[in-house]
């Protein structure tokens, strides 16, 4: 009798730690991407995306993405599912104080994200990582200099200059690193190849594009490099596996909130450009429809609050991601490739009214916005310049041929008043 109960102990025992493993310990569950925000140590709010299971189970490894110099958290969002999979907690923010200077509040910025990722009871504080490209490589680097935890760092064509950077790798062997680069991004591309060299970890790695067809013409630099090699999105998720000791994946990520609204829609050259669709809950076909660009370092949320109040009164809004840089008179036709391409994605779908498109060009946009309107490119009713932040290249949008549009411009952002003129003028 005594065997009996002995054996049925062991034997429930075992199931219970069957079933922990089996729930607890490998996952199986759903997760989630937030959008939060959260404060750098100064007390400027920063907006961000934070992955994280649905219903935490035990510690999880982390890492914070930092995007690229004209990016946004957006350019993650292709990473995110394979993140999720592999059960490891994602924190992306926006950069809105980043400039291409080495601004010590831009450091900052970046080190209080990843502590306040180590903040969260169910991060494992000893399993951070982080994924940089271009710019932010190098203030990446500088940002977890004094961070031992953060054990594991994905790369994409950047440069790391700085002496102390250098030395983290050279003496430093508890830091992995995977640098990813295009033999396209010239002195970048040799940057990497020479840290992957200075690193002491063996789990370091590489992924060196030797060969790429350019279909975009913007060199799989950075952020770009999903687009063109979505081969890069596995490797990242294998590295980060093998760095934390991650041996299965099998979790995955819902979309709720953030992923809602969300479609993705193509450049007149191919290129995926996520975008926010929001339409009313009731829509008469055809309905007038907005295109909002986000000011810089902003990005497609910027105007989410706006775009529920318009939907409410019967405008549909797409809100595309800034994808490449309208801030260079020679990169232009990059970034009016996207602008035709969310026309042609409206103009093919039969629930909006042609004649009732209106397009939201902020300051980052004004280049590109004086060309198109006086060429009178784009067949929209109406068009509107605001001014949200520095960067506008001394246009004065008053003085424009309008070209026969109906024609406002804001001297400040205000999406208060840009409701008023959308409601009023749709």
């Amino acid at each position: 009798m005594k065997r009996i109960i002995v054996a049925a102990t062991v034997l429930f025992i075992a199931l219970l730690i069957l079933v922990y493993f089996i729930f607890f310990h490998t996952g199986n569950q759903n997760w989630i991407l937030d959008d939060i925000q959260f404060k750098a140590r100064d007390g400027f709010v920063l907006d961000a995306y934070l992955l994280r299971p649905e219903v935490p189970r035990r510690k999880y490894p982390a890492v914070a993405c930092f995007h690229q110099l004209w990016g946004n958290r957006d350019d993650f969002l292709k990473l995110f599912p394979k993140l999720a999979e592999a059960g490891i907690v994602v924190l992306a923010p926006n950069f809105p104080r980043q400039q291409p200077t080495y601004d010590p509040k831009r450091i900052s910025d970046l080190r209080n994200a990843l502590d306040f990722l180590e903040s969260i009871d169910y991060v494992d504080g000893q399993k951070l990582g982080m994924v940089t490209a271009s710019f932010s490589v190098e203030t990446g680097m500088t940002a977890i200099n004094q961070k031992p935890n953060v054990i594991a760092s994905v790369m994409i064509s950047g440069q790391i200059l700085r002496e102390n950077s250098r030395k983290r790798l050279t003496h430093n062997s508890n830091l992995a690193i995977f640098n990813i680069a295009s033999v396209h991004d010239g002195s970048h591309y040799m940057i990497m190849k020479e840290c992957l060299a200075r690193s002491l970890n063996p789990f370091s790695r590489s992924f060196f594009i030797e060969k790429q067809e350019d279909p975009f013409s913007i060199q799989a630099h950075g952020t770009f490099a999903f687009d063109e090699i979505p081969d890069s999105l596995d490797r990242i998720q294998q590295f980060f596996m093998d760095v934390f000791g991650i041996s299965l994946k099998n979790e995955k990520l819902i979309d709720k909130k953030v992923l809602k609204n969300t479609v993705y829609i193509t450049s007149i050259d191919g290129l995926p450009v996520v975008a926010t669709l929001k339409l009313p809950e009731s829509p008469h076909h055809p309905m007038p429809i907005v295109i909002l660009y986000p000011p810089q370092f902003k990005s497609r949320m910027y105007y989410d609050k706006l775009a529920d109040r318009l939907a409410e009164n019967g405008i549909a809004v797409l809100a595309p991601n800034t994808k490449r840089t309208c801030r260079e008179p020679v990169k232009l036709h990059l970034c009016d490739k996207e602008i035709h391409g969310a026309l042609q994605y409206i103009l093919k779908d039969g629930r909006f009214d042609p004649s009732r498109i209106a397009l939201v060009f902020p300051s980052f946009y004004f280049l590109i916005a004086q060309q198109m309107i006086e060429n009178r490119e784009i067949p929209v009713k109406m068009v509107v310049m605001m001014e949200a932040g520095p960067k506008n290249y001394g246009i004065n949008p008053r003085k424009m041929d309008h070209a026969g549009y109906c024609f406002h411009y804001l001297k400040k952002p205000s999406l208060g008043q840009l409701k008023y003129i959308l409601l009023n003028s749709l």
